[in-house]
């Protein structure tokens, strides 16, 4: 870096209070200082030039660097000053100051720039061009200069002393610093540097102005309107009612009368602390809200929401008989045995230990089992309230929880609903199909419903809409559902399962006799003098038209007959009465059976075997199909299996080669045969896989080509090793054998301890053979075929000559 240095001079000095001046510039001053004033005087006679040089603090702090000056031409004023146009020449550096009585002289030499390329005139013209033309608030940066003025400059260093002696704002330091550097390139850089810096603070300023008067204005707006709302209110209500004062407008008469009358509710009834808290803030809130505010109608309904939530402050213990909880559930339900005597348990210990905690009763089984019915007994032997709602299909959370009060039409959860709707604080809460909840974005229910449920947390439940803890700990909730596998486990955990199986043809018979005709009767207007049926239609109704688990299509029919005798009796005048229903005559009421005697599963044929499977909707008969192709190729599953019924055909086609190896039979049917096995019925779920020895019987009678023993069932799943594992819903399956007319049932020997504890009601005249392992199952379903096993010595001997066999087979 060189400064060229030339012509040395000795001229007079002005010092500048405000900021320096720029090179190549016409510019004008005012000169007041008396001493300043004489300097200038004798400049002007002299005709010579003067260094303009900034000062900090008038003679003493003078900068070193300033431009050299020479007068245009000047205007004297009354006031003795000097107006003074000069035009500016150079940039020149201060080598010595040389100071008398009367002026300020100085050494001067010329600072020049360090070289430079002409072509960084053009882009940074362009550029403050823009910067200067872009928005108002940028204009406002720079005094005089225009784009035209810009245009017309031909030289870098010429454009950044314009630019910096246009500038508007910036301060004496920067404008001095701007005129000390010699590097063209950087002087330019610093300057729209500055440039943006400032147009930043400016946009940011003009923002934060506009944000402070539209609040001003919003006020302003809203003061007014309410100002024109209180008059027109006053000029309304002198028109409707002259002797009126102006503040008893009707508007106000809402409010007032709203306020009071919720404060009087509020007097009337206790509250706990947080609420009372909760109601006073919300009651001053309301006194300030116009009626027409959206505000004031949500305030208004979440006080009445509150007030409306029952509220109790002593701890009673449990006050209901046992004695009365059991004789209601014999009037309200036939059978039941085991379920009605595990909810008088439930109930005994909490009435023995007077606490109304404790865990949650869990209804499980079929549908048209009653299990809703059975919680409708409850609430009614208890002496309490009851309320109900499904949780089938819910995906929103918000419906158990609430929603905040910041969404338009906000409202509280079904449980706090249900808390307003019943009015007590232990009602029973019957929760149905919980096994069917969903998830999605709008949250899990399933989750929310853990609060409600878990008696360590719903002494504190806080709903969303309300905002408070409110105590759910003196409910009895009782949830229903067709599987449990279904239900969470963190739920499910915290559950008194209850199950509650399929019934008997004998207590359908007894359901709909004792049960389902009388209150059939009274609901279309019948009499027992008008309509009768017999045991035999009653029983062939339910097996030959409602074969399912429960009553509930059971009940239907019998209502579809009762209908069709009313439609009779009003059409025929003069019909014989009472009307009989039999067995011979309810074709003529329901058509046809849905399923007739002589349609019922068998297992007749080879290859063919009848298991048992569980399903949601109680027990289901299954049949497997098993048929030997004659071409070499895979193992073939048809019928919408699940993956672990899958798993049972490979381990139940292993099981088959093994077992035909061990009693050296001929493997060469595993060579030339294609297997292709099919259950029509479809898949068994995947939670109770059991049909892994009804698959191995199909096979081996495939396989050995003898039909399994008539009126056989059977259910257990199979090991690779041959055992046979114990199964679930052993109950529901018996009855479904039962319904098809099976009188013979393979169990596995696991199972023995949950079939004694079946009544004989549920076995009836069926026949249960328990087997630990597969050649169990050959000797049962398959009594002529022989269970030798062949020594290792003979199983040697016969692989010898099966592979001596195959030798010759492919010389040939």
């Amino acid at each position: 870096m060189s400064e060229d240095v030339e012509n040395k001079r000795i001229v007079p000095i002005l010092p500048l209070s405000e900021r320096p001046l720029f090179p190549e510039t016409f510019t004008s001053m005012m000169v007041a200082r008396q001493k300043d004033v004489a300097t200038m005087e004798e400049i002007i006679n002299k005709k010579g030039a003067f260094v303009a040089l900034l000062s900090d603090n008038g003679e003493k702090a003078l900068k070193s660097v300033g431009t050299l000056c020479k007068v245009t031409k000047f205007i004297r004023l009354p006031n003795k000053c000097l107006h003074v146009f000069v035009s500016t020449l150079e940039r020149v550096r201060i080598i010595n100051f040389i100071t008398d009585s009367n002026s300020i002289n100085a050494e001067i030499e010329t600072l020049k720039d360090e070289p430079y390329q002409m072509s960084l005139l053009t882009p940074y013209i362009r550029v403050l061009k823009e910067m200067m033309t872009s928005s108002p608030d940028t204009a406002k940066l720079f005094q005089f200069a225009t784009d035209l003025n810009i245009a017309n400059i031909n030289d870098p260093a010429q454009l950044s002393f314009y630019a910096a002696s246009a500038f508007a704002t910036a301060t004496k330091d920067f404008l001095q610093e701007i005129l000390e550097l010699t590097n063209v390139r950087k002087r330019l850089e610093t300057i729209i540097g500055y440039i943006h810096a400032e147009r930043d603070v400016i946009e940011k300023q003009e923002q934060i102005k506009n944000e402070y008067f539209n609040t001003i204005r919003n006020h302003n707006k809203e003061t007014v309107l309410r100002a024109q709302i209180k008059t027109l209110s006053a000029e309304l209500d002198k028109l409707t009612n002259p002797d009126s004062e102006q503040g008893s407008s009707p508007i106000f008469k809402t409010v007032r009368s709203d306020k009071d009358e919720l404060a009087k509710r509020v007097q009337k009834k206790r509250l706990p602390e947080e609420f009372a808290l909760s109601v006073s803030r919300e009651l001053e809130k309301l006194s300030t809200l116009e009626p027409m505010n959206p505000e004031y109608t949500l305030t208004k309904l979440y006080i009445e929401n509150i007030l409306q939530l029952p509220f109790s402050f002593e701890d009673n213990a449990p006050s209901y008989s046992i004695s009365a909880v059991k004789d209601q559930l014999e009037k309200d339900h036939y059978g039941m045995k085991e379920v009605k005597e595990r909810i008088l348990e439930f109930l005994a210990s909490r009435l023995k230990a007077k606490n109304n905690k404790g865990a949650i009763i869990c209804l499980a089984g079929p549908p048209g089992v009653g299990k809703t019915s059975v919680g409708l007994s409850i609430a009614t032997s208890l002496g309490r309230k009851f309320f109900r709602f499904s949780v089938g299909g819910m995906r929103d959370e918000s419906e158990i929880k609430g929603h905040r009060r910041t969404y338009v039409g906000a409202m509280p959860g079904k449980i706090i609903q249900g808390m307003k709707k019943t009015g007590v604080v232990d009602p029973v809460f019957l929760i149905d199909e919980i096994d069917k909840m969903g998830e999605s974005y709008h949250g899990d229910p399933a989750s929310a419903l853990l609060e409600v449920l878990d008696p360590e947390q719903n002494s504190g439940f806080q709903d969303f809409y309300i905002d408070i803890p409110y105590d759910l700990s003196k409910v009895l909730f009782i949830v229903t559902a067709n599987d449990i596998s279904r239900i969470p486990s963190p739920l499910l955990d915290r559950m008194e399962v209850i199950e509650l199986g399929g019934y008997t043809p004998n207590e359908k018979l007894h359901i709909g006799q004792n049960y389902l005709v009388p209150k059939l009767l009274e609901k279309n207007g019948l009499t027992k003098k008008e309509l009768q049926f017999d045991k035999k239609s009653l029983t062939a109704t339910a097996e030959q038209w409602a074969r399912e688990a429960g009553v509930r299509n059971y009940e239907k029919l019998l209502d579809k007959i009762m209908r069709k005798v009313a439609l009779n009796i009003l059409e025929n005048e003069n019909i014989e009465l009472p009307i009989k229903v039999k067995e011979n005559n309810l074709t003529s009421y329901l058509g046809k059976p849905y399923f007739p005697k002589d349609e019922i599963i068998k297992a007749d044929k080879n290859g063919t075997a009848i298991g048992l499977a569980w399903t949601s909707m109680g027990g289901d008969v299954l049949l497997i199909e098993s048929e030997a192709l004659p071409y070499k190729g895979e193992l073939k599953i048809t019928g919408q299996l699940g993956d672990v019924m899958k798993e049972s055909v490979s381990i139940a086609w292993s099981t088959l080669r093994r077992v035909a190896y061990e009693r050296g039979l001929d493997l060469s049917f595993f060579d030339i045969n294609s297997v292709h096995i099919h259950i029509p019925e479809g898949a068994v779920p995947k939670d109770g896989p059991s049909a892994g020895i009804t698959l191995f019987t199909s096979l081996w009678s495939m396989y050995r080509q003898i039909p399994p023993k008539a009126s056989l069932a059977m259910t257990g799943e199979l090991t690779l090793t041959g055992k046979v594992m114990a199964i679930g819903g052993l109950k529901e399956k018996i009855l479904a054998a039962r319904r098809n007319g099976i009188k013979h049932i393979i169990i596995p020997k696991r199972n023995i301890r949950d079939l004694e504890e079946l009544n004989e009601e549920v076995k009836g005249n069926v026949t249960f053979y328990p087997v630990e392992d597969i050649e169990e199952v050959i000797r049962i379903a398959f009594p002529k075929e022989s269970s030798k096993e062949l020594s290792r010595d003979e199983l040697k001997k016969l692989d010898s000559l099966r592979k001596a066999k195959m030798e010759e087979k492919s010389c040939q």
